[in-house]
């Protein structure tokens, strides 16, 4: 049976890139019915990192403007890290260099599926808005909003049935960090959603 021709460690990394791999579909999907947006904010957005935003390190977390380490992109690093490192156990003979091969196909995997996602996020978003119906509503800061508007950042909200990202300014006096929660207050300029920090209140 092919399974016992597995490895102990191939064996346990086959688990791994199973779960991981139906995990991240089924979380992709929510985000495709827009399922995950107020629900699951929370979750999705959680960064690895264990809240490295706080101290406003923003680069470890988002490069380019892509959100890496979110739980769908940790799922993807693992799962095509798991499955690439499976694959190599055979073909090397060094399972750490299978192990740093596999990591090496698991950060590109996050970073395309973040793209990929960003890119479709902008496609939802390019459609006919209105954006005074987000007044009132809540947004999660998708990139960092400054200060005193003193310059524009991102808020992601459902809007119109649809998953929406959205440049977003704030005069509040500290800037607002990415993954907090903020209250949409108003509408500047026609398409820059106006909007104060929650303070973990919802």
């Amino acid at each position: 049976m092919w399974w016992d021709n597995y490895t102990d460690l191939q064996q346990v990394l086959f688990i791994v890139a199973v779960t991981s791999t139906v995990i991240m579909i089924v979380l992709i999907l929510l985000m495709l019915i827009g399922f995950d947006n107020s629900d699951f904010d929370g979750i999705d957005d959680l960064d690895v990192d264990f809240d490295i935003d706080s101290i406003n390190d923003e680069p470890f977390s988002d490069i380019a403007g892509l959100k890496i380490f979110t739980i769908r992109g940790t799922l993807a690093f693992i799962s095509m890290g798991s499955w690439v490192t499976i694959l190599f156990i055979d073909i090397v003979d060094q399972v750490w260099l299978a192990g740093v091969i596999g990591a090496i196909a698991g950060l590109i995997a996050a970073l395309l599926l973040a793209y990929a996602l960003r890119q479709a996020m902008k496609l939802e978003s390019s459609g006919n808005i209105i954006y005074q119906e987000a007044v009132g509503k809540h947004a999660t800061v998708y990139l960092r909003i400054p200060k005193d508007k003193t310059g524009k950042g991102k808020v992601n909200l459902l809007l119109g049935g649809r998953y929406a990202e959205i440049d977003a300014m704030t005069e509040d006096k500290d800037d607002i960090l990415v993954n907090q929660d903020v209250l949409v207050v108003g509408v500047y300029d026609q398409t820059i959603l106006m909007v104060k920090n929650n303070k973990g209140e919802k």
